[in-house]
């Protein structure tokens, strides 16, 4: 019982620290970082579907920001750097990928070479 109780913690923990970073990342960008097309020294954090189909997919299985298993949150969250397209697990981990984006970056390719 009192594992149950303590992994409940845990993840609402990791949950409320993903959600409360997602009311400031859930706001519509407006500047032309979000904008850009998905160029090669761009950061686009809100990808149109057109953006998505062309930039090339990391592949990444767990979010670079949170280490959450990619899919335990809903839909992952695709951000594009460097023409690369990264998922996140949720909204509230754009912010922090949109801080060190090179990073964030270099953890999800990472995942793809350890995670096969």
């Amino acid at each position: 019982m009192k594992k149950l109780a303590i992994l409940a913690i845990v993840s609402a923990a990791i949950l409320s620290a993903c959600q409360k970073q997602g009311s400031d990342a859930a706001a519509p960008k407006t500047d032309s970082v979000a904008s850009a097309p998905a160029s090669d020294s761009s950061l686009v954090l809100r990808p149109t579907a057109e953006q998505v189909a062309q930039a090339k997919r990391v592949g990444n299985k767990h979010c670079p920001v949170s280490g959450e298993k990619l899919g335990g949150m809903g839909a992952p969250v695709p951000v594009i750097y460097k023409g690369e397209l990264v998922e996140l697990c949720c909204a509230g981990c754009v912010k922090d990928f949109e801080n060190d984006p090179e990073g964030m970056l270099a953890k999800a390719k990472a995942d793809t070479v350890l995670g096969e």
